[in-house]
This record gives structure tokens, sequence and C-alpha cells, in this order.
């Protein structure tokens, strides 16, 4: 005869609260839990006693091991974030973007392999530089993100940092230089334009300074080989919207050949991940055809105009600071992308990045018969 306690016929079949609570989340999702969170503040303080062990079942459930740690990295401090529920389903998002994009971006810029143009390759080498783009684009994702909080947060003007206080008088200089406009073009603008003109310029051109100082100040965060990274990936993703634009834009646009002072390098480091997602991503040849664009009447239908607006405003160098010939907007603009990408170190690190990529190029393109003999594709000659 089995005896049972009376204890044990007195506890739960489930457990405690936790217990239960476990139960439900680990046939759900994080929607599921961000949900639970929001019930009552016992089950809140319950999620978050199982916190670390929710997170880690999330993770496994989407064959995620472990996190890079440039994902993760705060931008501010250059601390490792404390993985929540509540930023987990970000930190999976971005991965998965990321990786989408670095294997999209080496088929679409160098051309695939195969005759069947796989959008993935298996290749060691392409793999290797498919990793290191993936941690260039997490670098990436954080001077969108240093750019967009920076465009929410209400500005101070300190004029007392010398950085700052620099780089505004060079543009003070425009009031001095309105006697010097030609007689026919100061006609067109009177001293009060031209005065709130310059002051707009100013305003507008200390947010993107404080853009550049906190750019900067990230990248001290990171080691060599992650700089080098980003700048390989970025080397990949101008190429790619070069093409991009060349197809999608008017026929007016031209390739900006000044590199990193461009209004490209710009118009990418402020894209976020969904952003740059909707325009690599998607469908290129959907519209946009060359019948299309090379027909004088009818106006073309582009699925990309929306994303593209913001780029096609800048390279316009109009409307938002009410000038048209001027180049103030271009010169304002590289004040936010030079500290990112074009000081002595931010030269070297770009010159290790092109010597980078063409010895990847070279261990894709030579020596093709380790592919075959490999057993990677089946290739029709």
């Amino acid at each position: 005869m089995i005896i049972i306690s009376k204890t044990k016929q007195r506890q739960r079949p489930l457990g405690s609260i936790p217990d239960v609570l476990f139960q439900i989340i680990i046939n759900g999702d994080i929607g599921v839990v961000l949900t639970l969170c929001l019930v009552n503040k016992a089950t809140y303080e319950a999620i978050k006693l199982l916190e670390p062990h929710i997170c880690r079942w999330l993770m496994r459930s989407h064959g995620i091991s472990t996190f890079d740690p440039v994902l993760t990295l705060n931008p501010r401090t250059g601390e490792q974030r404390t993985l929540t529920v509540h930023n987990l389903s970000g930190f999976i998002e971005r991965q998965d973007i990321a990786h989408k994009l670095a294997c999209q971006i080496v088929p679409s810029v160098w051309g695939p392999f195969s005759d069947e143009e796989s959008p993935k390759m298996n290749y060691h080498a392409e793999q290797r530089l498919v990793q290191r783009l993936e941690r260039g684009l997490y670098v990436l994702f954080h001077m969108a993100d240093i750019a967009r909080d920076t465009y929410k947060t209400k500005q101070k003007i300190n004029p007392l940092v010398p950085d700052v206080t620099g780089r505004l008088l060079v543009l003070t200089r425009m009031l001095e230089e309105y006697h010097e406009i030609p007689r026919n073009k100061r006609r067109l603008m009177s001293f009060q334009e031209y005065a709130s003109h310059a002051y707009t310029v100013l305003k507008w051109g200390y947010r993107e300074v404080d853009i550049g100082r906190r750019r900067l100040k990230f990248r001290g965060y990171l080691d060599e080989q992650t700089q080098v990274d980003f700048h390989a990936t970025l080397r990949m993703l101008r190429e790619l919207m070069e093409r991009m634009l060349l197809r999608h834009g008017p026929k007016v646009w031209h390739r900006d050949a000044r590199n990193e002072y461009s209004v490209i390098s710009w118009f990418l480091l402020k894209q976020s991940p969904q952003s740059l997602a909707k325009l690599l991503l998607s469908p290129q040849d959907e519209c946009c055809g060359l019948e299309e664009k090379a027909s004088e009447s009818g106006v073309r239908r582009c699925q990309f105009s929306d994303p593209l607006d913001n780029y096609w405003k800048a390279w316009k160098n109009a409307p938002d600071l009410g000038c048209q010939t001027c180049d103030c907007k271009r010169r304002v603009r590289s004040w936010s992308v030079k500290p990112a990408l074009i000081d002595d170190q931010g030269r070297q690190y770009n010159r290790a990045a092109e010597k980078y990529l063409k010895d990847m190029w070279t261990q894709r393109h030579v020596g093709l018969h380790q592919v075959f003999t490999m057993g990677y594709f089946n290739i029709v000659l």
C-alpha cells in the first residue's frame, strides 16, 4: 500500500505562480511575454524573476546561442546591455536583418557564383566575409541610433565647446561674405534674408556637430577589427546604393565622387535596420525597368520613392535651409560624417577595409576549382 502524505496532496499540480507563468510562456512567444507583463504587478514580478530563463529559452527557440557583443553594446556608455524580455525582440530582429543584408550584399555587388544566382553562397571565404559584414552592420545600426536620439533631443547650444565654436565660426563668415556676392545675385536676397539663412544654418549645423561628436565617442568603444568591418560594410553598401540610385533615381542623378563627403554616406548612417531592409531586401526588378527609364513621357511609378525621399531632398540641396545654390548643406552634413569615418584613424581603417575586400575578392574568384572539388555548387559551364 502506497502512503501519500497530506503535504504532497496540498501541493499545486504545477507548483508556484512562477512555475505556472513559465509553463504558459514557453508555449508562446516574446509577444505573449510582453502582454503578460501588463497583467498585474505580481505577474510582472514573477516574469522578472524568471527573466534569464525566459530569455535563454526564447533565444534557443530562434536558434541563437549568444549575441555578438557589438550588437548588445550600449553606444552611450560602451557597456554591455543586460538582456531583458523587453529588449530581446529588438536584438533578435536586428541580428536577423543584419544576417539577411550581409548575405544579400556580397552577391548583389560582386555577382553570384552559380548560374542559378543563389542569394546565399556556401563558399568559406564568402561566409567569413558575411560574418564580418554583419558586425559592420551592427555598428551602422548604432550610428543610426545616435542620429535618431540626437534629433529627438532638444539641443542646448554650449558656446564654450571649442569644436562647436570653431565650426560655427566658419559659417558666421557668411555674413561678412554677403557684400562679396555679385550684385545681380545680391538683389535676389536682402541682407536680412541672408542673415536669417545664416542663423538657420548655425542652428541646423550644431545638431550635426553633436551627432558627429557622439559618433566619435562611440567609435572609442570599438576594437580595430570591428572598425575595419564597419568600413568594409559601408564600402559595399555605397556601391550597392549607387547601383540602386542609377536604376531608381531620376535621369539627372550622377555619381558623387567625393566618397565619404557624399550624401550617400550621410544617408546610410541615418538608416534604421528596418529602413535598410526595405531598401535593400525588396525586389529591385519590379519597377523602373530599362524601357520605362528610357521613356520620355509619363510618370514612373517607383516603389522606392518613399524610402529614398530623404536622399533626394539632401542630394538636391533644398529646401530645408531655404537655399538652392549654396553648398552649406553639404558642408554642414559632413560634420556628422567626418567624425564617424574620416579622421586620421578612420582613414587607416578605411585603407585596411579596402585591402581586406581585395583579399576576399581574390579568395572568392580565384581557385574556383576548390568549389567544384568540395562539391558546394553544380555550375553548368
